[in-house]
């Protein structure tokens, strides 16, 4: 790459980070959609549900891996893998595809 390339692109950047570019007002809308909108509004009985199931099915996976490890207490490993993925399922919520 030759010296005037590289000159040329850090004033491209230069440009773009001071902001300096000529962009005016009504060049581009601000995007809004229906994701973004309805995620502020959803109540936490989705979330709830959501988080419970994914516990459930988890503590049954975590019971069943626990009874072929050895040295492991299949209870401890269902118990574990349950409130793991309860607390995840709280924090995180329910993904976009579930609720569609």
């Amino acid at each position: 790459m030759a010296d005037d390339d590289i000159e040329r692109l850090l004033r491209e950047v230069n440009a773009v980070n001071s902001g300096s570019t000529s962009r005016g007002s009504s060049d581009v809308e601000p995007a809004t959609s229906k994701a973004v909108e309805s995620a502020g509004q959803s109540s936490t009985g989705g979330r709830v549900a959501f988080a419970v199931g994914a516990s459930l099915v988890f503590g049954a996976a975590g019971w069943f891996f626990g009874l072929l490890m050895p040295f492991v207490g299949s209870f401890s490993c269902g118990v574990g893998a349950a409130l793991g993925s309860l607390v995840t399922g709280l924090v995180a919520g329910p993904p976009r595809w579930f609720s569609s």
